[in-house]
């Protein structure tokens, strides 16, 4: 039995993946973290059957828990010190957070590897995203250009995503398309109409109400474009990520960072 306790639980996601986790075999939810609707049952919380595991406003409770395993559903922010609390105790933690800086990950790691426990870094948990990012890496061998339009609910903190910025990383480690912003000659009439730039590829963020969270990942050459997109439609759709990484966790080393690594990406098995 795997004892849970979900960070961020009564946030848009952690609520809808609480409630999923709730039907598991094998799988405890101990309590959860928040600042809101601490006391109460989880399980009459989310509209279910009382569980007896509650909502605490407080690390220490947490602690006297003694959870295997912390699902962080918060911001970068808020993640770096429920992180910091579970390598300080020895637990194991899943973050879904985006918006890491590359130094912050690189001081992650570090800590990570000296201390006793796993930390998972997902930025994001859709399979379909990471079969879109995998695609593209593919197509950026054959294509003379690149640019990222990432399309995301109104209230996302963060820009580019998480997804965009790994993606444009993948990209880059295959395929550099351009070394600068913006190429000689060319100027803009309204700064940053060209975009963020990230490892040789434009990025582009839309802030939409009625969005939830989509991604386009844009390749041109003569006379032809190819355009790979991944459309989220639920928060549902991110379950089955989450469940292989409760599932995958105790196979992992100290850090691990997008769950392509637990993906069998090329077929024949993990």
């Amino acid at each position: 039995m795997k004892r849970i306790a979900v960070f961020g639980i009564c946030g848009k996601m952690g609520s809808a993946i609480t409630g999923e986790l709730l039907k598991e075999d094998g799988i405890e939810i101990a309590g959860g973290f928040d600042r809101v609707n601490t006391g109460q049952d989880i399980g009459l919380l989310l509209g279910g059957n009382a569980t007896g595991s509650k909502v605490y406003g407080s690390l220490e409770n947490i602690k006297e828990l003694g959870p295997d395993l912390v699902i962080d559903f918060t911001n970068a922010e808020v993640s770096s010190r429920s992180i910091d609390w579970a390598l300080d105790n020895s637990t194991d933690i899943i973050v879904g957070a985006t918006g890491f800086k590359k130094d912050e990950l690189n001081l992650i790691e570090e800590k990570a590897n000296s201390g006793k426990s796993r930390v998972f870094i997902v930025p994001n948990f859709s399979i379909g995203a990471v079969l879109m990012m995998e695609m593209a890496v593919i197509a950026s061998k054959y294509f003379e250009s690149c640019e990222i339009i990432e399309l995301h609910h109104n209230k996302k903190k963060d820009a580019p995503s998480g997804t965009a910025m790994l993606t444009a990383e993948k990209i880059s480690a295959v395929k550099k398309f351009t070394a600068q912003r913006l190429q000689s000659g060319e100027m803009e009439t309204l700064e940053g109409s060209r975009g963020a730039f990230a490892e040789g590829v434009h990025v582009h963020s839309l802030r939409l109400k009625g969005l939830l969270a989509h991604q386009e990942v844009i390749f041109g050459t003569t006379g032809q474009i190819l355009t790979i997109r991944h459309d989220t439609l639920d928060r549902f759709s991110f379950y089955p990520g989450v469940i292989l990484a409760v599932r995958m966790i105790d196979r992992l080393g100290s850090f691990t960072y997008g769950l392509d690594k637990i993906i069998d990406i090329k077929g024949g098995g993990k």
